[in-house]
């Protein structure tokens, strides 16, 4: 199962943490994890201050922290996307993802 946790300040996401494998189908033909990681790596792609983050990745774990008090607007509408396409990855595959506000 992905592990999907979240923090959230006012308006910002100042934390999400995706974590474990779907195991959906057989490594290279898994939809779900496929899904995450798009979602992940397009939003890690479209975030303007990346300077703003810490973050970390390995195989199966991606780690985004917000480091300063302040979220650029357009930072803000990128996170806030990821979460609502992982939040419908959830709704379709319950059994596969789990997603927590921390």
């Amino acid at each position: 199962m992905i592990k999907i946790a979240y923090s959230k300040n006012n308006d910002q996401i100042t934390y999400l943490k995706s974590e474990g494998h779907a195991n959906y189908d057989k490594k290279g033909k898994d939809i779900v994890c496929s899904a995450v990681s798009a979602i992940i790596i397009g939003g890690l792609n479209a975030i303007n201050n990346i300077d703003d983050y810490k973050i970390s990745s390995e195989s199966g774990k991606v780690e985004i922290a917000l480091l300063t008090d302040k979220q650029n607007d357009e930072d803000k509408i990128v996170l806030k996307t990821m979460l609502i396409q992982l939040k419908t990855i959830e709704d379709s595959y319950k059994d596969y993802v789990k997603i927590t506000k921390k």
